[in-house]
C-alpha cells in the first residue's frame, strides 16, 4: 500500500528537481551511481514516480548536461558581448566553463560524451544559446565567417581536451564507485567512465602520500624501466592547473589573432 507521505512528495516532482537530485548525487558518488533507483531513493519515490516525468535514463542525463551548462547563464563573470573586445570576452567565456567543469568534475564526462542535437555541436560549449552567442559576437567584433569557425573549433578543442585532463586528475583524488561504467546494479550507465577501478585501486590512489605514491599508487612503474619517471615525479605531481590553463588559454588567442 502506497503511503500518503509518498504519494505527496511523488506529486512534488518535476523534471527540473529530478535532474538536479540526479547532479547532486552524481557530483557525491559519480556517474554510475545515477540509477533511477538510486535517484528515486534520495527522492523518496518509488522508481516507476521518475517515469512520469522523465521518459528515459538517457534523457534524464541529457538534463543534467543542461543543467550543468546552463551555469554559465549565472556566472556573473561571463559576458553576453565583446564590450571590452573579443579576446576578453573569450577569456571570460573559458573561465566560466572551466568553472563548471571543476564544479561538476565526476559529471563532466557527460558534458562531452552525451550525444549532442547535432554533430557540428562541439563540447563543452553545447548550449545553442551560447554557440549562437559566441558566433555572432565574433562576427560583430569583424571576424569573417572562416575566421569564426575557426576560432569555435579551436577554443571548444582547447576547453575539451584541458578540462578532460584537469578533471580527470580530480576525479582521481576523490575516486567514487560510480566513477566507472558501472552502478551498483550492475547496469550500465550510459555516459558513464570505463573501465572502472577496482577497490584496491581505489584505496591506493585515496591513501597516496608522498610524491612517489601519487604518481605511482599502486606499485607498479619499476625504477630501471622508467628512470625519468621518477626522476621527474615531484614536478610530475604538482597542481599547475591554474598556470597551464592561462598559458593555454593566451596561446590560443594569439593564434586566433595571428589568423584575423
Amino acid at each position: 500500500m502506497v503511503r500518503a507521505e509518498d504519494k505527496n512528495r511523488a506529486k512534488g516532482l518535476s523534471p527540473d528537481l529530478i535532474a538536479r537530485a540526479t547532479l547532486t548525487l552524481i557530483d557525491e558518488e559519480g556517474v554510475g551511481a545515477a540509477t533511477m533507483r538510486a535517484i528515486a531513493s534520495r527522492l523518496g519515490v518509488e522508481a516507476m514516480s521518475l517515469y512520469k516525468h522523465v521518459d528515459t535514463r538517457d534523457a534524464l542525463l541529457d538534463a543534467v548536461v543542461d543543467l550543468i551548462v546552463a551555469e554559465l547563464d549565472e556566472d556573473p563573470e561571463v559576458v553576453s558581448t565583446a564590450d571590452a573586445g573579443w579576446r576578453d570576452y573569450l577569456e571570460r567565456l573559458a573561465r566560466g566553463v572551466r568553472r563548471y567543469a571543476l564544479a561538476h568534475p565526476h559529471a563532466f564526462p557527460l558534458v562531452t560524451t552525451r550525444p549532442a542535437e547535432a554533430p557540428w555541436i562541439n563540447p563543452p560549449l553545447r548550449s545553442l544559446h551560447w554557440i549562437e552567442s559566441m558566433l555572432s559576437t565574433l562576427a560583430d567584433a569583424g571576424f569573417g565567417d572562416e575566421q569564426v569557425l575557426f576560432t569555435y573549433r579551436s577554443f571548444n578543442s582547447f576547453l575539451l581536451g584541458y578540462l578532460l585532463m584537469e578533471t580527470g586528475a580530480r576525479t582521481l583524488r576523490d575516486p567514487q564507485d560510480g566513477d566507472g561504467s558501472m552502478g551498483s546494479s550492475d547496469e550500465p550507465v550510459p555516459g558513464g567512465l570505463t573501465p572502472t577501478r577496482t577497490d584496491e585501486e581505489q584505496e591506493a590512489v585515496a591513501d597516496a602520500e608522498t610524491v612517489a605514491e601519487k604518481i605511482d599508487p599502486q606499485g607498479d612503474i619499476e625504477v630501471r624501466e622508467y628512470p625519468t619517471i621518477h626522476r621527474l615525479a615531484e614536478r610530475l605531481a604538482e597542481d599547475r592547473f591554474d598556470e597551464e590553463f592561462e598559458r593555454g588559454l593566451q596561446r590560443l588567442l594569439d593564434a586566433v589573432a595571428n589568423r584575423i
